[in-house]
């Protein structure tokens, strides 16, 4: 019976602070992806930047094509398979899980240099 009320309690607890950090603390895929981003983001960027877009939304949008993962500059596929963000329509491809979040904060910054990166050199 403790133990019952123990568990009770404690999901109460998470589910409240879930709440007030607006769905941040959620899983991805299962918060609002909007509310999932930094608080740094402005509403017109939550409305233009998809984290975790559907094979739909990739067919798309257009390809910036960038070599390097515009956060950290690491070579694509040197983590894995790399993660696709859209942003205004444009599809920008990370290093790793990691770096949508980031990507998030400056989306702007970091659009232009997914950019640059296909650049002749």
């Amino acid at each position: 019976m403790k133990m019952t009320f123990f568990v009770a309690a404690t999901l109460v607890a998470l589910l409240a602070a879930c709440k007030k950090e607006g769905a941040k603390c959620c899983p991805a895929g299962q918060g609002d992806s909007a509310a999932a981003m930094s608080d740094s983001a402005t509403d017109s960027t939550v409305s233009d930047l998809v984290l975790e877009p559907s094979p739909e939304q990739i067919a798309k949008a257009h390809r910036v094509g960038n070599k390097h993962c515009p956060t950290d500059g690491e070579k694509l596929g040197s983590m894995g398979k790399p993660i696709s963000v859209i942003y205004k329509g444009e599809l920008v491809e990370l290093c790793c899980a990691g770096c949508p979040k980031e990507f998030a904060n400056e989306p702007d910054k970091y659009l232009a240099i997914a950019k640059a990166d296909t650049a002749e050199k």
